[in-house]
């Protein structure tokens, strides 16, 4: 197998050295381990630094955001012929040494994606503040909810996918893709497992870019997190809407109407007629539109496997071209 490490880096010149150096040169089961690092835009010589420890270079011309370094981190890895993609941040937070932890899962073929788990056992991290401490854990119950899968931890930036999860990667959003994609892999039935790892809970170098703002994190990954939990379970989402609307519409109708065999008349009630009917009539319309996108989610599921297969092609044409040049 072959492993690519990519790293995703912004302004970490001063950490990014001694983790490329830090990461392991063999590991059991793995014919060759490359290292990319995507610069995102850094402008403190991330690049250079990079270069001179070993590791290629994706650069982005200006800061697109971490979504977008995933992408190029998965692109750059399967034009590298990766069986195995390991994400990890450069930030000093996780050790080298552990990625042949991360990817056994991986070689055994027991699963398809691997997380880190900061929180699967307790003392695998150190002091974490408790809105960001609160804020993993509600999206972990969220994502785990809709997933079908019990996760513990699902934000670290440690992680490994198999090729076959690399075609499948298919995000939309410029920063926060992780949680899109944990949707998307377990709608195709890919395997998703956690192996719990030593994580520091805060980088050694610098401030977190990602969580200075707890707020400003919640605002940037809640419509995200709402868009893929809509295109991963359609009927779910928008059934459940309608559910929320038609039940106490239908509370209030049969309300009033066992007012009127009682008294003869709706007053003073008279207004929750309105807001019956009303309601009803919304629910009706959120049912509707639950069918229509599930109709749309199927084409869509269809259009997604025709890019995988278009990818997979690409990537078998590469292999056969690589090996018939390599010796």
């Amino acid at each position: 197998m072959r492993l690519v490490v990519y790293l995703p880096a912004l302004n970490e010149a001063e950490t990014i050295g001694s983790v490329l150096d830090g990461l392991p040169k063999s590991i059991a089961g793995v014919e060759s381990i490359r290292t990319i690092v995507i610069d995102d835009g850094s402008t403190d010589g991330t690049a250079a630094v990079a270069r001179r420890h070993g590791a290629a270079v994706v650069q982005h011309s200006q800061n697109l955001g971490t979504g977008r370094a995933f992408v190029s981190g998965v692109s750059a890895g399967l034009e590298a012929g990766a069986d195995i993609i390991v994400s990890m941040d450069a930030d000093g937070q996780f050790r080298g040494e552990d990625v042949a932890a991360l990817i056994a899962p991986l070689i055994s073929g027991k699963a398809d994606v691997v997380l880190c788990s900061r929180f699967k056992n307790a003392n695998m991290v150190g002091h974490m503040a408790w809105p960001k401490r609160a804020g993993n854990e509600f999206l972990t119950w969220a994502i785990s909810t809709f997933a079908g899968t019990r996760f513990t931890d699902v934000s670290c930036g440690f992680r490994a996918i198999s090729r076959e999860a690399a075609l499948r990667v298919d995000i939309h959003s410029n920063y926060e893709y992780i949680h899109e994609s944990l949707l998307n892999w377990s709608r195709v039935g890919l395997t998703i497992t956690e192996v719990a790892l030593p994580v520091l809970a805060e980088r050694p170098v610098g401030e977190s870019r990602i969580m200075q703002s707890v707020l400003k994190y919640a605002m940037r990954s809640a419509p995200v997190l709402l868009r893929a939990i809509r295109d991963h379970s359609p009927i779910k989402f928008f059934g459940v809407m309608s559910l929320l609307v038609a039940l106490p519409s239908l509370a209030a109708g049969v309300y009033v109407s066992a007012h009127w065999l009682r008294t003869g008349g709706t007053a003073p009630y008279t207004s929750l007629i309105t807001l019956s009917v009303g309601g009803l009539l919304l629910a009706f319309i959120l049912g509707v539109v639950a069918l229509l996108a599930d109709l749309i989610g199927r084409m869509r599921l269809q259009i997604e496997e025709l890019v995988y297969q278009s990818r997979r092609e690409r990537g078998d044409a590469l292999s056969r071209r690589r090996n018939n040049v390599e010796p």
